[in-house]
């Protein structure tokens, strides 16, 4: 470089345009969707939908039971809050002990059973 000047620096290519790939045709990829897939790609997708319905099962059952709670939580304070009769509080209790119920077999009629007898406490209550 006996004249001072440089060597020219190498052409670099703008960063954008390092990485520019052709958007996928999107017929290549409704065409690729249409095709009927293999069993095993199959196979996972079903295990995939199963898990994800799972997991929606279990937040929505988490949901539900939160909201029970929460009745039965409303009947207890309205119980308390209030003056009794000791005949009204007999009736109510005799409903809350002959309810039939097995929860080891975790039916969800025994579900009903509580969210019923919930509703008439409340009903009682006037609430």
């Amino acid at each position: 470089m006996a004249n001072g000047k440089k060597p020219p620096a190498a052409q670099k290519t703008p960063p954008h345009a390092e990485r520019v790939e052709a958007p996928p045709d999107r017929k290549s990829v409704a065409a690729a969707l249409a095709r009927r897939p293999t069993r095993k790609v199959a196979r996972e997708m079903l295990v995939l939908e199963l898990r994800r319905l799972r997991a929606l099962f279990a937040e929505i059952a988490e949901r539900y039971v939160a909201n029970k709670e929460g009745e039965i939580v409303a009947a207890i304070e309205a119980i308390d809050g209030k003056p009794l009769s000791a005949a009204r509080v007999k009736k109510m209790l005799k409903l809350v002990r002959d309810l039939p119920l097995k929860p080891q077999k975790g039916r969800r009629k025994d579900l009903a059973r509580i969210e019923k007898i919930v509703a008439s406490l409340r009903k009682e209550m006037g609430e």
